[in-house]
């Protein structure tokens, strides 16, 4: 499944007010006298670090499978 088929997927699930809130948060990013952006640039030196975290977290045991997080973000937002 896409990226795409999987925000529709989403979308079609979830309750009509919810989808307006997406929605409205979606034109607000666009038509906002300076655009928002949630995700801001990182340097290389903040990449490097944060995969260095990740690896050091991965080592001691504290990882996440990511399709278990997926499935739990998913039934708690009500998207499963």
């Amino acid at each position: 499944m896409s990226t795409l088929d999987a925000t529709v997927s989403m979308l079609e699930k979830m309750p009509e007010e919810a989808r307006l809130m997406v929605f409205k948060y979606t034109q607000s990013l666009f038509t906002a006298p300076r655009p928002a952006n949630p995700f801001t640039p990182k340097s290389k030196k903040d990449i490097l670090d944060d995969l260095s975290k990740s690896r050091e977290q991965i080592a001691d045991g504290k990882g996440v499978d990511m399709k278990e997080a997926l499935q739990e973000m998913g039934a708690k937002h009500g998207f499963l």
